[in-house]
């Protein structure tokens, strides 16, 4: 296995990847997975911020891609914020994405990041926390989603119900 920069070459893979990902994300529940959509975003990370492939005989088995921006709070330092981590179910248990978390460390800080915000899903492996905490990462926060039902386009206006 083999962990290097993605090039748009890898894009239809990283979409791949993506769609498998995404399906057990509560995500899933409320908005479909649009492959143009992600394929421009993986564009924009392996041309512009940090995208990872993990390579198994010449195949994409994980992936790991973050968003390098100014921090909310000063935008004088730089941090990298996690899009997607995601292994492959038949490549775990192998290394692969110790190895993903292990190289983002160093293209990060090419980009300028002094610091990484990983991200763990309610659907996220229990393992991943553990790794985090492993190699260094400290829980900061914990997000919360809830789905909106759609209004009508007239009826979009602040307040409305």
């Amino acid at each position: 296995m083999h962990v290097r920069h993605a090039t748009l070459k890898d894009v239809p893979g990283i979409v791949e990847m993506s769609a498998k990902f995404y399906a057990t994300t509560t995500y899933a529940q409320w908005a479909e997975f649009n492959p143009e959509t992600v394929h421009d975003l993986a564009s924009n990370l392996t041309e512009n911020h940090v995208m990872l492939v993990a390579e198994d005989g010449g195949q994409l088995v994980g992936m790991v891609g973050l968003f390098a921006a100014p921090f909310m709070f000063n935008a004088d330092a730089m941090a990298a914020y996690e899009v997607v981590w995601w292994v492959d179910p038949d490549a775990q248990g192998q290394g692969t994405g110790k190895a993903l978390l292990a190289a983002i460390e160093p293209a990060c800080a090419a980009k300028g990041c002094r610091a990484i915000q990983m991200v763990h899903l309610s659907t996220s492996p229990p393992q991943a926390a553990a790794i985090y905490e492993r190699m260094g990462y400290r829980h900061s926060e914990s997000s919360y989603t809830k789905a909106l039902r759609a209004l009508p386009l007239a009826n979009r206006h602040l307040g409305d119900e």
